[in-house]
């Protein structure tokens, strides 16, 4: 369910409008050449950015989420579009609770600034401003987009990944709650299963080419507390319905077959219910594919918090570098993709970046936008 939010008084008259009429435009006439090519024409244009996290806004440090804090290089960037009155956007397939620290990590000016906001799960929950802050792991923010998984999808993906003998993640955020739920064994090779962490069972860098770390429950917890509730759980599909998930990742050593297999059997399940049912979305990840409920991305959830701004999504600049990316890179009015971003998202962005998110790439970029005066003058 969307709740309009109330706009910020500088939006004043600008009037919101629907989606820009280019968001269909072919790929290959949205792409140019160079940066300087693509700020040509938009001095003064844009008024909101935002920026994926892992592989675009935060660096390879090995550590786990809620560990983690972003470069000074892109904390005084993003510090620079606070003084600019820039609305400011953490956009990520991450839970809530791994998002919110990194605000905070910034600072106040950032982390308690009414044009910050956070949407989660692949834009599966928006949530706006704190209302109040009681410290870095805690605070209340109204919740302005709550996307749900309907329970022919949870069937389908607890069906499949139970018959493959795959390790099945649960995210919700029942009751305002962040969890995550497991089910199943995970049974793959170290070198191959590099994305798992938490359960008392792993701990991971983020980094391909370096194996898994075996952890206990005990010094997993000497690494660091997890900030919220995990818990293993038998194929109960009640159970898992009953957490009103709002993404289910399923991890595989071939997510392209298994994409291709969970996609026909999620399809088979669906299709008595057409067309009262859309099609469900599956994104795929380096180890894993995930399960979304139906037509939400990083860009739509973006293009209704533009409009609730009374702004378009022409005039916003996005940054990103994986599949989850794509449609959000595809249709802002800037989207620049990272150096290290996949080589299908780079096509459909305006243009990439020459620095990875190991190189500041968000940072470098956003100095670049302002010494053009690409950002709107309030």
């Amino acid at each position: 369910m969307w709740t309009p939010m109330i706009r910020a008084a500088r939006c004043g008259a600008v009037a919101s409008c629907g989606l820009r009429a280019s968001m269909a435009t072919p790929a290959h006439q949205r792409t140019v050449s160079s940066r300087w090519l693509a700020s040509k024409s938009n001095q003064g244009k844009f008024k909101l950015v935002a920026t994926d996290l892992d592989g675009t806004f935060m660096g390879d440090d090995g550590l786990p989420p809620w560990l983690q804090s972003p470069s000074p290089r892109n904390i005084a960037a993003v510090d620079e579009l606070m003084e600019r009155n820039i609305y400011f956007v953490l956009i990520s397939g991450r839970m809530i609770v791994n998002m919110a620290p990194l605000l905070h990590a910034m600072g106040d000016r950032v982390s308690r600034n009414r044009s910050t906001f956070i949407a989660g799960y692949n834009g599966g929950v928006l949530v706006g401003p704190p209302t109040s802050v009681l410290d870095k792991m805690g605070e209340t923010r109204t919740l302005l987009l709550d996307n749900k998984m309907p329970e022919h999808v949870i069937q389908s993906a607890v069906d499949y990944a139970r018959q493959e003998g795959l390790l099945m993640k649960v995210y919700s955020r029942k009751n305002g709650i962040c969890s995550l739920t497991s089910c199943g064994d995970f049974d793959y090779d170290e070198k191959q299963a590099d994305f798992f962490y938490g359960c008392g069972e792993f701990a991971y860098p983020p980094n391909h080419d370096v194996a898994m770390t075996r952890l206990d429950a005990g010094k997993l917890a000497e690494l660091a507390k997890v900030p919220f509730p995990i818990t293993r759980m038998e194929w109960d599909t009640e159970a898992i319905v009953a957490l009103e998930p709002h993404k289910i990742v399923v991890l595989t050593d071939d997510p392209d077959r298994h994409l291709e297999g969970a996609s026909k059997a999620l399809s088979a399940i669906s299709q008595p219910l057409r067309p009262v049912i859309p099609a469900q979305h599956l994104v795929r990840g380096n180890f894993w594919f995930e399960y979304m409920p139906a037509a939400v991305n990083k860009s739509t959830t973006l293009a209704r918090l533009a409009e609730s701004l009374g702004l378009t999504l022409d005039e916003c600049v996005a940054f990103g570098d994986s599949s989850n990316d794509y449609e959000m890179l595809r249709d802002a009015g800037m989207g620049i993709a990272m150096a290290n971003a996949r080589e299908d998202v780079k096509q459909v962005a305006t243009y990439s970046s020459a620095h990875t998110n190991n190189e500041d790439g968000v940072g470098f970029e956003i100095e670049y936008l302002i010494e053009k005066g690409m950002f709107h003058e309030w």
